[in-house]
This record gives C-alpha cells, structure tokens and sequence, in this order.
C-alpha cells in the first residue's frame, strides 16, 4: 500500500489535533474552579515534574520568576546561573498588553526593537518593503523576529529551545526567557548578543477556558481564547487550544493587519516515568500598504541604490509627511506558518532522564513590494517637474554631485513593480540524556557534591526557496513628482498602463547542521559554588542554486563541511545566601544557512564569537528584592561586510585574451560630438590625449544596439593614457565626479562584472567587529500588592576589522571599480598606495576609512526602562489595579557615514564621514485594570494606553508612532 506524502501525513495529524483541541471542551467539561483574577492556569495546577526538562514556575510570583530552562537546558535556579537571564512571565505579557511576541521585549533595555543602522546585517540591508526608501534596518525583516540585542541582530528565536523564524502571537505564550551573550553550548547557532526562548503554553489537568475581547485606536478588534483541561484520566491525556484574531488599521495610510492564529496540544503520560508533548502552531497573516511612505530627496543614481543613502527623504507638496504612503494600498506581505513538534520525556531509572524530540516548522510569502527613485530628464516630459532636494545634513552638504541642497529641474518618479514567492522550512531534532546524581551524600556538607551531565545531540535543516517575478531591468514606470495621489499597481502616472513583469530569478538554498555537546553543572561547598563548563561540535554545510529566468543561466555550488568547537565554561560564588558573584567565558556561532558566498566565490563559513562577562546577583529580604549587574565583551569574527565595488578572484566575466575596452559615452570630453562627462573638468583637460587616441583609433565610436557611443581600447597605449589622465585630473582635484566610466555592453571588455555586486551575485567581504559595556535589572516586590522591574544597559559597538578584498587574477585593469578615484566608493577619497599599499595586488586593501574604531551601529550608548505595578485587594478600590512604565534611551547615531546597502562612504561638501545622530528618547505607557466577578467567574476590564505623553517626533528617519489606547475584556470560567 502507497502510504501519503509525510506532508499529508503531518497536516491530517495536526487537523486530528485541532478538532480534539476544539470539541473537547464540551465533550469533557468539568465544573469550573474559581481562580483568583491574577493567577492564569499555568500557575493555579502545576503538573507532577517527571523531567527536569521541564521549568518549575511553582515558585514564580508576579513578575518575578525564579527558575529557567534557556541558561542550560534544564530547570535550574536563576540566581544560581553565572550569566544573565531575564524572564517575562505571563503576568507581565498581559499587564503591558503585549500581543505579539516583540511587544514582550520592550521593557528590556538591552534590546532594540527597531533600527536604523545594523552593521553586519545578517540578509543584506533592505531587509524590509521599500528597500532604500524604507529607514527601518534589519529590524524591518518580514519575519518579524530579527532586533538586536547588545548590539547584535539576531534573526529569529526559540520555541523551547527549537529554532523559530516568524512571528508569534503572545496568546500560546507562557513566558519568555532571554540570556544575554552568546550560547552556542547549547544552541549551536547562537544569536552573539543572546538567545529569546519563549515557552509555548503547556496543557493542564484542572479545567480552565479564558476568552478576551479588545477594542482600540485605529479600529484595533482582537478575539482570544485559551482553554485547558482533561480529555481522560487514562494516561491523564490533557488538552490545550489557544487561539486569536487580531485586524487593525495604522494611522499611515493603507497600513493593515490581519492575522489569526491557532495552536492545540495535547499531553499524556503513558507511564509513571514517561511524559509525551505534541503540539501544533497554525497561522495567517496579512500585511496592506507596507510600501514606502516616502522616496530619497535625490535624483539619477538609480532605483534601490544604496547611493540614495546620501539624502533625506522628499515630501510630496501637500502631504503630511508623518501618515502619507506614496506607494498606494497595493503593496503588501500574506504569510501562513506552521510548527509541529512532537517531545518525549523519559526517567530510565532514579536520576537518568532523556529526551528526543523533533520540531518541523514552515513559514511562507507572498508579497508585492514597489521601490523607486527620483530622475532627471527621462520619462514622459509631461510628467516632469522641477523640486526641491535636501541632503542628510543640510549644513555640511554633501561631497556626492546627485545629493543637493535646493530645487532640481526636470525630475519624475520612476518605479518598478516586484513580486516574491518565498518558502522556507526547517527540520530539527534533539536527543538529550541527563543524569544527576550526588558523591560524598554521608559526609559533611562541605564535601557534598552535586554532579548534572548533559550529554545531547542536535540536527537541523533549513531550506529557503525564492521565487521573484518583476519590472524587467531598465524598464520603469513613471509619475510625476507632483502627483500627490497614490502609486496604483497596473497603472502609470499618465493613465498608461504599467510596464509588464516578468519571471525574474529563484534562489534555493539548503542548510545542515549537526552538533554533539556536553554540559557539566556541578554543586560544591554546601551549595556556594557551582560550575558549568561544557563544549559543543559542530559540523555545518550548505547548498546554493541561482536560477536566472531572463538569461537561462543557473549556477550552484555546494560547500564543504565545516567543524567548529565551541566552549562555555562559567562559575558562581555565594559570597552569602544572598549575594553571589559570576563569571562567564562563552562562544557563539551562525551557520551561513543564508546561502551566502565570500568574494572568492566560496560559501561563507560559519560566524564566531567569543565573550567575557563577570558579574553579581542578589536575593534579598526573602525575595523581595532581586537583580543582577554585569560587565562583558563580545568578539565576532567572520562577520559579512558588503562592498559593491570590491574585487572578486571567482568571477571571470573579463576575457584576458582580449583587448580591455570601455564604454566612455559618459566619460568623454564635452567638446566632441555625443560626448559627455561628469562636469569635473577632468575629460576636458585630457583633450590632447583624446585626440592621439582618436588618430591612433584605440578611441572610436561604434553602434551596438541602438545606441552609438565612444569607446577606449584601453589595452593601447594612447587609449591608457587618456583614461590615466582622466583618472589622474580627478585624484588632484579632491576626486570630484569625472562622470560614469561603466556603461557595459557587447563591445567592453573590462573587469566590471566581476565585482562583488555582479549580476551573478552578491559576494561578501569578512570582517570583525566587537561589543562591550554592562547591564542590569532590578526587580523590587515589597509586598503583594506592589510590583516594579527595572533595567539598564550600556552598549559600545566598533569595527575591528573592515575585512580583506580577495585578489583581481586582472591587476592590468587599472581603471577597474576598485581604482575607481571617488570619495565614497573605490579609493573612497585616499591615495592609491594609501588604499593598496601593493597596486597590483588588491588583496592589500587596507581598509581604510571603514576600519578600527568605527561604530557603523544604531544601539544607543545608554538605555533605561521601568515598570510597575500596584493592585488595590481591599477597601472601595479593591479589584483595580494600575502600571506605568517608562524607557529612555540615548541619542542613537542612525547614519555612520557608511551606506548600509553597499558599504559606500557618506562624506560632506569639506569630505568629512557624515555621522548623524537622534536626540534622546522618552516613552511613558499607562494600565488601568478592573477584577470583578460576573456569574461567580471571574472578569476583567483592562486599559492600555502606549506612548501616553503623543511623542511624534522625527527621531533620525523614523516618525515615533502615535498615542494608542486599546481596552479589553477577559472573561474565565
């Protein structure tokens, strides 16, 4: 018999799951138990812990969590863990009325939920619709788990330990655990900054159902519920079904969401000693209007050109910059994930517990994204228009001859339409033995010692599959840039329609991973010392494939495995049964499961990292007042740098055997017929050069196409030595625009397609960079009744290392990109033997300008956030209960002078780096709540009031959203 495809079988078991979650309640209800309005189910019927796999939150109160699972794998006290932990528990999920898994982090100040500035991006720059026109960094991902923490994008997070990339709805959510720094001991591709685990909502044995409805600004409507209980005592076979549906609008124009999520689970135990988890994730979501609001105040340097970097945005006349989205409603991101994950817990004997589990999750896209730029002298003359640029800072101007400050002629928006088909999956699996057992048990308690092993081994595979369908290249669509009605999908600013997509590329990538680790915990000294201390082998590979659809090329490549060794070695002292002091020494590592390939056309190894932290915590007044303090410094290396100009050693798109030749219709003196140059003076003053070139005919014009243009056989001498000229004229004269010398076409012969932005693809340069300062947070709970959490974090991000080019196997192009006499790309504005200190050799590339020193990084110097929270239990006001909460951070430096999307330089009118900064940030969010009793049961009303004080300044390029109020109402029985 053909059995079904294991995805069919997969889909019909998670559908058997979801009817059991969904008819089961009234199939078993029992009566209800009254709980007290503060205390969800998880916390009121604590199952019996057969695995320490599982954390203990029997001890949790409020806010304040005493025990973790993310630190080592097992349940295990927080105070007695040398690094730093921070849990959110549920409590505090619904106090701050966080939605969504992102929300959750706000209140820890070490991490940046939205960013401007990423060196380093894991995905490249333009992560988020829009591309260049979109300010957001890496933050803006569509799968709305990427942020940073102590400087470091991390680009998803963790489902119990499983790795997760896409968004999560905080209804499934039981708590969420964050270590700071990297743990790749456990985790093997550790996020260098830290690791987010939330813990998904586990079924429970008493019956207990909560539903929720809310209202708010901007038409925000939002149903939950989240229902547990028995289906049979045999086994005690429990059930979980969470749910949700979220629609709101935004207050920019067109911006929507909608989404739903549902996740059953069931547990059982079949012995005394075994325990089984399955559980299942399914979820929708639709994003409208996610395009630009806004295109970059600057014209001629094409669309998605990291160029465009150098200037602010521009203002349609008559739009409010602050809600108006050029792009129209027709942009948008449709996703559907899915997570099944099937865990068994087993004690062999008194001590000895294993685990084997397996998680399989998918995350789908289908979006439609238009990007654009501003030009002069193009398109429809009707729909030109003369307006008005400004630069990034308008003071200090702007060394790049497209940036200005002032009114341009004869501009239109041209556009291009693209459509992406993403897929993406990942298969892991984990089995994992620990064994716990004591020596010296009769003898004095100094000689006592605890011993836990962990011994496990990991796999995981992650696919990514793209398929882009577009505007064809050098076809646009136009508008005018007057035109204040919205950008519409099938239809041009004249009424024409758009210009028809093609079938662009695919891209297919394949990751693997497998690691075996160790993890000693140790217990000395009556409990005042413990040591952890373990290693990690990992071997990593990967696959690549580029289907070109519009020149029927593919190319692939294959890695070869990779093995790297990780440690985590890490001691705690109680200095008294209060007050205990740690060290940490931990490594990190990310497999390139992004397909990437270094600029020798090899796949990019795994990125490493390495930290010290050393710090204190402290359990006061019976738990009263808790907290931790700590110092660190983070060291990564093999980070991806992207370089669009930088040479490549793999691409040979440059024929040696051939005369080098260049297309120089916008590289020639103005004087000739169909000639034209920058305006730098250089072409002109090379005109003697010129004319030998001509007489000799190294210059020449030629029709290709349906163009005619000038071109230089630079491989003669007359043809070298006006290029020389050129090239010369414009190093004495501060490297001002020459004009564009790399026009290509079926004539060139030159080295210009062997960069690292070929059209074959990107290739990156590896670097190093580092991250240093300190942290804490405090948690202070006098009584029952009152509750504050605060935290500070102090972070310094630089550039170690600007990386290495790989070497030109064509050192006889001189005039090549790399050469190229500019101040913000090429020799970026230094001396040939300043940025070369072997010519002929590119693989000296000094780096300079983009080295040591450099911070290239948005993460504020100093980051502050509180909460509290005070619940009234007698007297008129009992049952209300209130929080305020604020964050301040530090000025933010959102441009260093480097382009984020090609690694340019950004210099002023005098060349000096461009280093611009937000001013300092204030947020303050309200919560007002009611408990009564409805029908015996017990209810809520809940206010939540985010951005209280309306603050919409402008900080760097990113409007601070607007004040918002949403009420709810929660109803358990």
């Amino acid at each position: 018999m053909k059995l079904p495809d294991r995805s069919i079988l997969r889909d019909r078991f998670a559908t058997a799951l979801l009817a059991c979650g969904v008819v089961a309640p009234s199939l078993f209800a029992a009566d209800p138990a009254a709980t007290d309005s503060k205390t969800s189910a998880s916390e009121e019927d604590q199952p019996v812990v057969l695995s320490p796999f599982n954390v203990d939150v029997s001890k949790d109160r409020g806010y304040r969590a005493t025990n973790s699972i993310s630190g080592t794998r097992l349940n295990t006290p927080i105070k007695d863990l040398p690094m730093p932990i921070s849990v959110v528990t549920e409590e505090f999920l619904r106090d701050t009325g966080s939605t969504d898994l992102r929300q959750s982090l706000r209140y820890m100040s070490g991490i940046v939920l939205q960013s401007q500035n990423d060196q380093g991006t894991p995905g490249g720059a333009y992560q988020g619709p829009g591309g260049v026109n979109n300010p957001e960094g890496a933050t803006a991902n569509k799968s709305q788990t990427s942020y940073k923490i102590r400087g470091y994008v991390t680009d998803a997070v963790l489902r119990d330990g499983y790795r997760r990339q896409n968004s999560t709805d905080s209804i499934n959510i039981s708590r969420v655990e964050v270590v700071f720094g990297p743990l790749a001991l456990l985790y093997g591709f550790g996020e260098f900054g830290g690791i987010v685990n939330y813990v998904p909502k586990t079924p429970q044995s008493r019956p207990f159902s909560e539903i929720a409805l809310s209202y708010g600004s901007y038409d925000f409507m939002r149903a939950t519920i989240d229902t547990t209980g028995p289906l049979t005592k045999t086994w005690s076979l429990n059930y979980r079904v969470t749910g949700a549906y979220e629609d709101t609008n935004s207050y920019t124009d067109f911006n929507t969401q909608r989404h739903y999520f549902v996740s059953p689970a069931i547990s059982f135990r079949p012995t005394q000693t075994t325990q089984v988890d399955i559980d299942y994730e399914h979820g929708k979501q639709w994003l409208k209007g996610v395009g630009f609001q806004r295109v970059r105040a600057m014209a001629n340097v094409g669309i998605n050109s990291d160029q465009n970097e150098h200037a602010d945005f521009y203002t349609v006349p008559g739009t409010d910059p602050y809600r108006f989205r050029w792009s129209g409603p027709d942009t948008f991101v449709d996703s559907k994930a899915t997570n099944f994950r099937g865990q068994v817990a087993q004690q062999v004997i008194e001590g000895l517990n294993l685990l084997v589990g397996y998680n399989h999750s998918t995350a789908d896209f289908d979006s439609r994204d238009v990007q654009g730029n501003l030009i002069q002298n193009v398109g429809p003359a009707g729909l030109r228009a003369r307006v008005f640029f400004t630069t990034l800072n308008p003071n200090a101007g702007d060394s790049n001859l497209n940036a200005v400050n002032g009114y341009v002629d004869n501009v239109v928006l041209q556009y291009q339409w693209f459509d992406s088909i993403t897929a993406t999956s990942r298969d892991q699996f984990r089995a994992e033995a620990n064994y716990k057992f004591g020596l010296f048990d009769s003898a004095n308690k100094w000689l006592r010692i605890h011993n836990s092993l962990l011994l496990g081994h990991s796999t995981e595979t992650a696919k990514n599959d793209v398929v882009n369908t577009q505007t064809p290249s050098n076809t646009y669509n136009y508008k005018s840039p007057l035109d204040a009605t919205y950008i519409r999908f099938g239809k041009q600013g004249d009424g024409s329609a758009d210009a028809a997509m093609v079938k662009f590329n695919r891209t297919y990538s394949k990751g693997w991973d497998q690691a075996t680790y160790f993890v000693y915990h140790g217990r000395f000294l009556d409990d005042r010392l413990t040591i952890i201390s373990g290693l990690r082998r990992d071997s990593t590979d990967n696959f690549t494939q580029t289907d070109n659809y519009v020149s029927g090329t593919s190319t692939s490549a294959r890695s070869d495995k990779v093995h790297e060794t990780t440690h985590q070695n890490g001691v705690s002292v109680q200095v008294t049964r209060e007050i205990s002091l740690f060290a940490l020494r931990a490594g990190g590592l990310s497999p390139n499961f992004s397909g990437h390939k270094d600029i020798n056309g090899n796949p990019v190894g795994p990125v490493l990292a390495k930290s010290n932290e050393y710090g204190a915590k402290v359990d006061l007044f019976n738990g009263k007042l808790s907290g931790s303090i700590s110092t660190y410094k983070i060291k990564r290396t093999g980070t991806e740098l992207f370089y669009w100009w930088a040479p490549t050693s793999n691409y040979k798109n440059f024929n040696p055997n051939k005369d080098i030749v260049y297309n120089v219709s916008n590289f020639s003196p103005s004087s000739v017929a169909g000639g034209s140059n920058g305006g730098n003076g250089a072409a002109e003053s090379a005109i003697s050069q010129w004319n030998a070139g001509v007489a000799a005919g190294s210059i020449y014009q030629k029709t290709v196409g349906a163009n005619t243009n000038w071109y230089v056989n630079a491989s003669q001498t007359t043809g070298a030595a006006y290029l020389d000229a050129v090239f010369d004229y414009t190093k004495a004269n501060k490297m001002s625009w020459p004009g564009w010398l790399y026009n290509y076409d079926s004539e060139t012969n030159n080295s210009w397609n062997d960069r690292a932005s070929s059209p074959d693809g990107n290739e990156y340069v590896i670097g190093s960079d580092s991250a240093k300062g300190w942290s804490a947070e405090l948690m202070y709970t006098p009584n029952n009744n009152f509750q504050i959490v605060a935290s500070y974090s102090h972070t310094k991000r630089v550039i170690d290392s600007a990386g290495q080019f790989a070497k030109s196997p064509y050192p006889q192009d001189r005039w090549a990109v790399w050469y190229f006499p500019n101040t913000d790309w090429g020799l970026t504005g230094k001396p040939l033997a300043t940025v070369y200190t072997d010519a002929s050799d590119t693989s000296t590339w000094t780096g300079i300008g983009y080295g040591s020193g450099e911070r290239q990084d948005d993460t504020p110097d100093h980051a502050v956030s509180v909460w509290a929270n005070y619940q009234f239990t007698e007297g008129r006001l009992k049952g209300f209960s209130a929080g305020l909460g604020g964050s301040w951070e530090s000025p933010r430096e959102y441009q260093s002078g480097i382009t984020h999307g090609g690694g340019q330089r950004v210099t002023d009118k005098n060349g000096n780096l461009v280093i611009l900064k937000t001013p300092e940030r204030y947020n303050v969010d309200l919560m007002l709540r009611y408990a009564f009793k409805l029908s015996d049961h017990d209810a809520s009303v809940q206010l939540n009031i985010n951005n209280l004080l309306d603050d919409r300044k402008l900080y760097g390029l990113i409007y601070s959203a607007p004040r918002s109020a949403r009420l709810e109402f929660s109803y358990r029985f």
